[in-house]
């Protein structure tokens, strides 16, 4: 039937429709996107979330993926306790060193999570897919956080002070729209509520986390490092779902080098050099164990990881001087500017330390 098919150049009938013209496209140029550049000065904006989500990610640091007791050699020499013999700082390893970041269409931050694998003895406790899950129960719990990006002033809500219904960011058909300081009824649905959402994360998404943040209509994804595991799969169901007629689509995928993160390029240099020296140094031994796999989430662990993501803190807590200040986007009216933005991202840093939590209060 198949050398039939290739004879005939019938088209296979199990063959979605909306895939038709791509089926003699190669690979490379399936999973390349045509997508628009995007301006310097968003670029800018998506730099400020990058390191913000960096800045979470360095405050909630574990590295004891095999415990805390152990040789992790050279590896983690920067994180071993003083005067202690392979004992490492960092308690108990509670999920990887992976977070991600909601933003809504304003430029506001929604909330943040992280990976939990090991919290819930389960490989799909992903941090995307978690912040999605979140972000929809935030329209019904919201535990409001204050910062304007200007005063530095902060407020962390009580939980008797949650309301019902106050939090939303789509922008519906009718044009309706309310903010996460309104109470009103939220106009659109659970379909388009996420349609002006951006995520932020900060290893590239799977094909679990990206099929979620499909079926929520997220509307792009900026990466921060890139894993080769992946196979483009976010790019993949971009190019896929763009060419159907459905009321869906996968969201951008943005890797941080389209951006300018300079943070982007260290760190897969980082885990391509860990993956090519962990075979002859491992990474964990203990009288029990020893670990060589080049695995990314081993690497997030490294002092080498470490040291970039405190470079990114540093620079967004000294970061004062932006190249495209007064910038908002078009839509919507009330769109913060990179300004704001910095000095919300700069607030939000100080709001989740005051937390002291991997995930926010909300307890959702």
């Amino acid at each position: 039937m198949e050398s039939e098919r290739a004879l005939t150049g019938q088209v296979p009938t199990d063959l979605p429709p909306g895939l038709h013209s791509f089926r003699d496209w190669t690979v490379e140029k399936f999973v390349h996107l045509d997508e628009a550049p995007i301006d310097p000065a968003m670029q800018e904006r998506h730099r400020i979330y990058s390191m913000l989500l960096m800045s979470i990610v360095l405050d909630s640091w574990n590295g004891n993926k095999y415990g805390e007791v152990g040789d992790y050699g050279q590896w983690r020499a920067d994180q071993r306790m003083p005067q202690a013999a392979n004992v490492y700082r960092g308690g108990s390893y509670l999920g990887h060193n992976i977070a991600a970041l909601a933003v809504d269409a304003e430029g506001r931050v929604i909330d943040y999570d992280f990976n939990h694998n090991e919290i819930f003895d389960s490989s799909v406790e992903h941090a995307e897919s978690r912040l999605v899950r979140r972000v929809f129960a935030l329209n019904q719990v919201y535990d409001q956080w204050e910062g304007n990006g200007e005063t530095r002033h902060r407020r962390i809500a009580a939980p008797d002070r949650q309301q019902r219904r106050v939090f939303a960011t789509a922008v519906t058909d009718r044009g309706d729209r309310v903010t996460p300081r309104t109470p009103e009824k939220v106009a659109s649905g659970y379909s388009t509520l996420l349609s002006d959402v951006t995520v932020y994360t900060s290893l590239e998404s799977c094909a679990q986390c990206t099929g979620i943040m499909c079926l929520a209509s997220v509307k792009e994804v900026v990466y921060l490092q890139p894993d080769a595991g992946q196979f483009l799969i976010g790019n993949i169901m971009r190019r896929a779902t763009k060419a159907q007629s459905l009321s869906f689509t996968a969201p951008r995928p943005i890797p941080g080098k389209e951006i300018g993160l300079r943070y982007y390029s260290e760190l897969t240099e980082g885990a391509e050099d860990f993956a090519a020296r962990v075979r002859d140094e491992p990474f964990f031994q203990s009288p029990t164990k020893t670990n060589n796999s080049p695995s990314v989430t081993s690497y997030l662990c490294t002092d080498g990881a470490y040291r970039t993501f405190q470079s990114a803190t540093v620079e967004l807590s000294g970061w004062s001087s932006l190249e495209h200040p007064d910038y908002r986007p078009d839509r919507p009216e009330s769109a913060l500017s990179n300004r704001q933005v910095l000095g919300m991202a700069k607030d939000f840093l100080e709001y989740v330390k005051g937390v002291k939590n991997r995930g926010t209060s909300h307890r959702v």
